[in-house]
């Protein structure tokens, strides 16, 4: 017992206790008196100089063997003494522009305090715009950087380091953290600042679909055409005609807009000029929803097929490579990556086929109504249904893992990204709901919905939305912009900046649970619905 309770104590301690009991040992066993003479001793300056006359290998080799004579706590106090030669400023010594590669990896925190290590290595933080490049690598790995660099105008002064200086980027850095959070924040509990396109169409009104980035929303219409508005003034700059009926589904990249319409023809645009440049036909009743990447567009019809089209870079060579059929009605939406198709309809039933050999593999059920809308990515799929109600899916284990409700009729559209859901509906409601909190079997229902927005006056058709804003279209003609940025100026001030804290948890608002069924039978399909009053 006397062994470990000695062993438990520090070295220092023990020393102490066994120098103020007068019983330190030593090789000889003396005591401290004689270790004090031996000090005294006039012959050790001259060991010293002998010493240092010694080669190198003669001196480590006669040190290891004092060592070997002597005891621990003599042990513990060589130990001490050497570690101040032991520590070396690495940073400081090597070559600057080395130092400041090795710098340049750390996060925030670690760049504060290095800063606080010395004056030179302040110096080559300094030197090396290293807030600068800290901030530079987050907006090229972080789309939200990137986004609120461009809506703060705060992007442009990344490539201007002779003019701001290194402290402006050091002083940056918080800011930009500052407002990240507080957009966040909005989300939950802040007023949004809506911005409203009137869409003057001038015989059947509504909007069906669009899409936006950060120049440009492009819109199809249910007077047939497809409109193209400036994100900034919302003023219309191109509308595109050809269509002989309503535009049901679209998408574009920095080339093509492709367009779906009732009048069952899909149509290629170039995105630019507007200029028709090619009409594809296959389906033999109303396009209902495409997507296109990587070289393949799918497409899905009223007629209750799937078409896999195959792409290249000249718009003239879009062929038609499979036709997917198996559900019992209108095929309503569909998404895919490389791996799978995914396809939902008015039979209740979402399947999932092979995207390189378009082979059938499962079938999810679950929803006692017609499908909508989903969307797929990862093993993830989230719907939306005429039961009111939102299902995420397991894709591989094919396995329901959360019910949202909240809706009062028929969910027509929904999107989602690593943090929310947006759903809209008939009811002309948007919900925005937490995703991991959805994912956790442990969290309540009623902290699942962040909040309920209840903008529009008639069905919401179609939606997308990003870190800072949602977009979405309504059978009211209209669409409409929800701003969740931060009003507050957080770079006019450099000094109103403070300390941020982060925490894990923060409120969310309750939702409505109620809900009421509106059916969508197996043989309707969405374009029919949406044409009825």
């Amino acid at each position: 017992s006397v062994r470990s309770r000695s062993q438990a104590e520090s070295g220092k301690q023990w020393y102490q206790r066994r120098v103020r009991a007068g019983t330190t040992c030593n090789p000889s066993g003396q005591n401290d008196e004689s270790a004090k003479k031996r000090k005294s001793n006039p012959d050790v300056p001259e060991m010293v100089e002998s010493f240092k006359g010694w080669e190198s290998e003669k001196q480590t080799n006669f040190v290891k063997g004092l060592l070997g004579e002597m005891c621990h706590e003599q042990h513990w106090q060589i130990d001490m003494a050497l570690r101040p030669y032991l520590m070396r400023d690495f940073i400081s010594a090597l070559p600057e522009y080395v130092s400041e590669q090795i710098l340049s990896y750390l996060d925030e925190q670690s760049l504060c305090r290095a800063e606080r290590v010395s004056k030179r290595w302040r110096e080559i933080i300094c030197n090396g715009h290293l807030w600068r490049k800290l901030i530079i690598r987050n907006v090229k790995t972080k789309a939200i950087w990137e986004r609120l660099g461009k809506r703060r105008e705060w992007i442009s002064h990344l490539h201007r380091a002779a003019e701001f200086g290194s402290e402006y980027y050091k002083e940056l850095y918080p800011k930009i953290v500052q407002d990240l959070k507080m957009s966040n924040e909005m989300w939950k509990l802040g007023k949004l600042n809506l911005r409203k396109i009137d869409c003057a169409s001038h015989d059947s009104k509504g909007v069906y679909c669009l899409q936006y980035d950060d120049e440009k929303i492009v819109s199809g219409l249910r007077d047939n055409t497809i409109k193209v508005w400036d994100l900034n003034s919302l003023k219309n700059t191109m509308t595109l005609t050809g269509h002989t009926g309503s535009v049901l589904c679209m998408q574009y990249d920095e080339n093509i807009i492709i367009t779906g319409s009732s009048d069952a023809s899909i149509r290629i645009w170039d995105v630019k000029t507007g200029e028709p440049l090619h009409m594809l036909i296959h389906h033999v009743d109303a396009v209902l929803h495409l997507r296109f990447q990587n070289g393949i567009m799918v497409s899905c019809s009223k007629d209750r097929t799937i078409a896999v089209w195959t792409m290249s870079g000249n718009p003239q060579n879009i062929v038609m490579k499979h036709a997917l059929v198996g559900h019992r009605a209108a095929v309503n939406v569909v998404d895919f990556d490389e791996k799978y198709i995914v396809s939902a309809s008015g039979d209740r039933t979402i399947k999932v086929w092979g995207t390189e050999a378009c082979e059938f593999i499962r079938t999810l059920q679950g929803h006692t109504r017609g499908i909508a809308c989903l969307q797929y990515h990862g093993t993830l799929v989230v719907s939306g249904s005429s039961d009111c109600t939102i299902k995420l899916w397991d894709i591989e284990a094919g396995a329901i893992l959360r019910t949202l409700e909240g809706h009062e009729e028929l969910v027509r559209c929904i999107r989602f990204d690593s943090h929310r859901i947006v759903s809209g509906a008939y009811d002309g409601k948007i919900k925005v709901w937490d995703l991991k909190a959805a994912l956790d079997p442990r969290t309540p229902v009623k902290d699942i919905c962040i909040r309920t927005i209840s903008e529009h006056k008639g069905r919401v058709f179609r939606l997308q939305f990003d870190e800072f804003q949602i977009v979405s279209s309504s059978h009211d003609d209209s669409i409409v912009i929800f701003d969740f940025l931060s009003p507050h100026d957080y770079y006019s001030d450099f000094s109103a900046i403070r300390p941020i804290h982060y925490s894990e948890n923060s409120s969310i608002e309750d939702c409505d649970s109620d809900t009421t069924l509106r059916r969508l039978d197996s043989n309707n399909s969405l374009d029919s619905l949406d044409d009825s009053s």
